[in-house]
């Protein structure tokens, strides 16, 4: 039963963590590449909800009442703090609290970052609950530094935007991670060859290794499959950008369409004369342009 709960857990946390990081790095890319575009900024009025930037704070809310380490006891003193501290946030005005706004909306992604690491080494190294929740740890603290600088760097700059991408790649790479490790942990089928689930542990189910060989198998499937979710989140990050660009008619180059028809403003071109006429204001030239005008 506490295998199923904590499976429906990661599945939940991963799908709003995907969900939420792409609806970001969309308002993100249009606020970027076409702020006048008021059409599109009310389609995707939605996407701004604060419901929707709450959902993965909703569903990590059941992790403190799992059995996920044998520290249970503490686990809603680690976790409970950090997750209710940032549900205040998206209601408050644009003009509360302005210097500290960026540190609240860091604050709980380092501190569930910590929880993490505490949780980590909470389980014996022959577990591999271990290594997945000291990689979270890692994607935490990136996700945490992302969101510190584009809090930080002026809106609608470089800057900015390239912060909202790292912090929409992290949210993403942590929903895929999210979405493996309940599957490598909880699902008979997924478990490395030479691990297995303790169904008789009296805290937490845990997936233990027999041997420190099959340990490092499995520890090194689990990294060869963070490396092809990075890439996936890395394909996603830039087809989404690339079809907000074509969308709002923005070439890769940065330039800017002028109609429906795609075509762009042809730089003046110079005639002939006007070009013989300037070649005759240089003292040197003047002998060579007259003999060809004479010869022609």
């Amino acid at each position: 039963m506490a295998e199923a709960l904590l499976l429906a857990s990661h599945l939940l946390l991963a799908l709003a963590l995907i969900a939420a990081s792409l609806s970001h790095l969309l308002t993100a890319a249009v606020a970027h590449l076409s702020p006048a575009h008021t059409t599109t900024t009310n389609r995707l009025r939605l996407l701004r909800h604060p419901l929707l930037r709450l959902l993965p704070v909703l569903a990590a809310v059941p992790f403190p009442f799992l059995p996920v380490a044998p520290t249970s006891r503490l686990l809603p003193f680690l976790l409970l703090p950090p997750l209710l501290l940032p549900l205040p946030l998206p209601f408050l005005p644009p003009t509360h609290l302005p210097p500290l706004t960026p540190l609240l909306h860091s604050l709980p992604l380092l501190l569930l970052a910590r929880a993490a690491a505490l949780l980590s080494a909470a389980f014996p190294a022959s577990d591999l609950q271990a290594h997945a929740l000291s990689v979270a740890a890692l994607l935490l603290l990136a996700a945490a530094a992302a969101s510190l600088l584009a809090a930080l760097s002026p809106p609608r700059t470089a800057h900015h935007f390239l912060a909202d991408t790292a912090f929409a790649f992290a949210g993403t790479v942590g929903g895929l991670w999210a979405l493996q490790t309940g599957l490598t942990l909880y699902v008979d089928a997924c478990v490395p060859v030479g691990c297995h689930r303790l169904i008789d542990a009296a805290l937490a189910p845990a997936t233990r290794c027999d041997v420190d060989e099959a340990r490092l198998q499995g520890v090194a499937v689990m990294d060869l499959m963070l490396s092809v979710h990075c890439l996936v989140a890395a394909a996603a990050v830039a087809g989404l950008y690339l079809g907000v660009a074509k969308c709002c008619g923005v070439d890769a180059g940065g330039r800017r369409q002028n109609g429906a028809g795609g075509s762009y403003e042809a730089l003046p071109m110079v005639t002939s004369s006007g070009a013989i006429q300037e070649m005759e204001h240089l003292p040197m030239m003047k002998g060579v342009v007259g003999k060809a005008v004479a010869q022609e």
